[in-house]
This record gives structure tokens, sequence and C-alpha cells, in this order.
């Protein structure tokens, strides 16, 4: 209890955060529900440090009395060059995530004389996780609309063993497409309604597992074959006061391949969570804070939780 004390109290130390982490769930390291109200909309040129943080505590039948209880924080950096490429803003972003995943389990082990006894599995697990790079980031801002793309890089640098089902990173290469659009349906742009996309392929193998053929042959399998996941995330919002924000979001995310490691518990996971949030604009200090909660009403093959974010940026 001492040692989370101060692990937490460390990471609290370098600011307040809202995100949301990579669960214990293989293939899939988007965050669903890293952006809410506004999040597809990208700042003006000039260099923003944003810092998130999720507390997440999650449950699920998939394995006896799982518990997940998950600890991120994701300083990021984002540099908006003005540049233009295509009429649109250019800039970059890379993020540096710290999880801490505490995940435990119950099984039940038979002994030879028959005894039966339930025995805790899992632990914690803290440290670096899968940095993203992101070196592609168009901006373009109409009369009504704000529409973002991007192109981002998860490098598989979080530690990982396929041996082990309690991992911080995925060990795998993953490329990432985000298309999204902010609406403003009136004059003042005080209503916003938000969608954003994104799409994730993983382009590595981390090991193979031998299986023997009907003939007796042995041939080697992917223990991670390459999967596909889709995010939506979208907001609805209204500004009040000039420099509050506050309104509904949400996320919906879904893996569509099987993979075939032994480690896997979650196959084609799924999952849907909606929440309010409340953000602040400090326009003369260049800051910007927001606070939301988001309940998963729907959880398919993976962990069902809750999650409280924090969320600070600063533009220089």
């Amino acid at each position: 209890m001492k040692e989370r004390f101060f692990r937490v109290s460390f990471l609290l130390a370098m600011g307040l955060v809202r995100a949301q982490a990579q669960l214990p769930v293989g293939g899939i390291h988007y965050p669903a529900g890293l952006d809410g109200i506004r999040g597809a909309s990208l700042p003006a040129p000039g260099i923003y440090f944003r810092d998130d943080n999720l507390f997440y505590y999650g449950t699920s039948g998939t394995l006896p009395d799982l518990k997940s209880f998950v600890y991120l924080q994701a300083p990021q950096v984002t540099w908006m060059t003005g540049c233009k490429i295509f009429g649109a803003d250019y800039g970059m972003d890379a993020m540096i995530p710290i999880i801490d995943n505490d995940t435990t389990w119950n099984e039940v082990i038979e002994f030879p004389s028959g005894v039966k006894a339930t025995v805790s599995m899992g632990g914690s697990h803290f440290g670096l996780g899968d940095i993203k790079i992101e070196p592609l980031l168009l901006s373009w801002r109409l009369k009504h609309f704000d529409v973002s793309a991007a192109y981002a890089l998860w490098v598989p640098s979080g530690d990982y063993s396929d041996s082990s089902p309690l991992n911080l990173g995925d060990g795998l290469w993953t490329h990432m497409l985000t298309l999204g659009s902010v609406w403003y349906p009136d004059a003042d742009k005080s209503w916003a309604v938000s969608v954003l996309n994104h799409y994730e392929f993983n382009c590595q193998v981390p090991g193979v597992q031998n299986i023997t053929l009907a003939g007796g042959g042995v041939e080697g399998i992917p223990e991670n074959i390459a999967c596909s996941t889709y995010t939506l995330e979208w907001g609805i919002s209204k500004t009040m006061c000039h420099v509050l924000d506050a309104g509904l979001a949400g996320y919906f995310q879904q893996q569509f391949t099987e993979q075939t490691a032994a480690t896997t518990v979650f196959n084609n996971p799924k999952v849907a969570g909606v929440g309010p949030e409340i953000q602040a604009q400090f326009p003369n200090l260049g800051l910007t804070i927001s606070a939301r909660y988001a309940y998963e009403f729907v959880a398919v093959n993976r962990p069902r939780g809750h999650n409280v974010d924090l969320m600070l940026a600063m533009g220089f």
C-alpha cells in the first residue's frame, strides 16, 4: 500500500490530467475516450504541453473475480508549426505514457488428493507504456467546421512478455489513422458537435507457437496475428460565460481480428462509454483544464468499469 501511495504521489506531482488507459486487452493501443468534447479540433499554431491522467476501475467475468485498476499518466507535446499542407495547418506530437496496472483474478487449483483451493493471480506492474509518435497532424478551420486528420505510430517500448497476461505494452508496432470534425451550428460557435474516428492496425508478430498437424508435422502460427481496431469518440457541448464548456462525451471501440496467443484473454473486445464533461479555458494564461466521468454501459470480452479524468493543457 505504501509503495502504491508513493507511485501515485510521484505521478500526480507531475500535473493534472485526463485520459483513458491501455487496459489489459492485447492488440489495442489507442485509449478509447482520450478526447471528449471538441476532441476533433486541433489548436492554433504554437507549442503545447498537455498532461493526461486516468484512474480506471473495471471488472470482468471472463476470468473469475477479475478486477483491474489502471492508473495512466500520458504527457504529450504538440507543435503546430504554422506551415500549410493542402491548405491545412501542419503539426506533430509525441506522447510518453506511464502506467500502473494492477490486475488480479482467481483461479481454482485441484490437487491430486481432490482438494480444491482458490488462488489469487495477477498483480501490479508499473513502468513505461508504448510511446506514440505522431509526425503528421493536419487542421482545417472553416466557417462552421474544424476538420482534422493525422497519422501516428505506436512504438513497442512498454514491457511485454508473451508468457504473461499482465503487460504495460502490446509488443506490437501499430499504425493509426485519424479523421474527425467539429460542427458549430450557430454563428457564435457556442454549440459544438465533435466526431473523431481512429483506425489502427498492427504490423508485427511478437512470436510463434507450434501446432501439431494431422500428419504429424509441426507448423508455427503467429502468437499475435495482426489485428485492426476501430475507435469512435464523440462529444456535444455548450459554451457558457465565454470560458466554460459543458457537455456529454462518449466512445465506442471494437477490435475485429482474433489473436491466437496463449496469454490472450480478451479476443474481439468491444466497449462503449458515456458521461459528462466540463472544461474551462483561461486565455490570458494559455491554460485549459477539464474533468470528465465516463461509465462503460457496454463491454464484451474485456473489463467493464468507470473512469474519472482530469486534464491540464498549456500553450507557449
